[in-house]
């Protein structure tokens, strides 16, 4: 077969995917995470319980960064905090840069919040049970609505947590969007590493996540609050001008502050000056 006949058949299997209405989308998606629940997620457990223990304890350190509350509280604290000194008199300038950046840290903060709701929620719903219940009960196990932890492995609430976390990120800085979303999927996928999730209620877990923020900013858009349509159908950041009014104050600030320590500045060290 050429490779422009290839091409096509890929096209065309795109095509008829894309063609497909929401019944038929919702069949295909469950045969695809039944498949795994019986055959990828046994497969990988296997895998993963024969690693080295020293290896695994790695993972154990690592995984607490999936915890949404080391997000939710900074930023909590940081839009209390902003919102407060938007409302002092500081001139019309510094009162809307206060303003945008806690519209931003409010972004993240509903992002990760939304998104651990909606995860929590499906989980007890779903009522999976965790790998560790694999030897007595398989990797197809279920108890709808039990709402304990032994059985609420579907999808995972950490990779979940650090996946809207990136994604919310990766929105305002996305020239960082690859290294966000690198670092977001190794430390989701120390769940499964370490046993706590199967492979697929991590996999869940990350699209979960990285779906939220994507959603919230287009229904921010359609309300012109914070993000705003472009004529080309595109979303932006409005007050963009004002983000950069920012980051120029912000770096004002600390090359003050190191001159002040007779330190060099970004500037002087950038072009090697003393």
């Amino acid at each position: 077969m050429s490779g422009s006949k290839r091409v096509a058949g890929r096209t065309g299997v795109a095509a008829r995917l894309a063609g497909l209405g929401p019944f038929e989308t919702a069949l295909v998606a469950l045969s695809v995470i039944a498949a795994s629940f019986l055959l990828i997620d046994p497969l990988i457990l296997g895998v993963v319980r024969d690693l080295d223990p020293a290896v695994r304890q790695v993972f154990r350190r690592i995984t607490d960064l999936g915890k949404s509350s080391w997000m939710l509280l900074p930023t909590g604290i940081a839009f209390v905090v902003l919102a407060a000194l938007r409302t002092r008199d500081i001139g019309a300038r510094a009162a809307a840069a206060y303003g945008l950046t806690a519209q931003i840290v409010a972004f993240v903060f509903v992002s990760v919040a939304a998104a651990g709701i909606a995860a929590s929620l499906t989980k007890n719903i779903i009522g999976r049970a965790r790998p560790k219940h694999f030897e007595t009960h398989g990797s197809f196990a279920f108890e709808p609505f039990a709402f304990t932890a032994d059985f609420a492995s579907f999808p995972s609430g950490h990779a979940t947590a650090i996946c809207a976390l990136a994604a919310a990120l990766a929105i305002f800085w996305p020239r960082l969007r690859l290294v966000l979303f690198v670092a977001a999927v190794w430390i989701a996928a120390t769940r499964f590493l370490i046993g706590a999730h199967y492979v697929s209620d991590v996999v869940a877990g990350i699209l979960l996540g990285s779906y939220t923020p994507y959603l919230l900013r287009a229904r921010l858009a359609e309300r012109r609050w914070l993000f705003v349509k472009g004529r080309d159908g595109g979303i932006r950041l409005r007050g963009a001008r004002t983000l950069r009014w920012t980051g120029r104050q912000l770096r004002a600030g600390l090359n003050a502050r190191r001159k002040a320590k007779g330190l060099r500045t970004d500037a002087e060290s950038w072009s090697g000056g003393s």
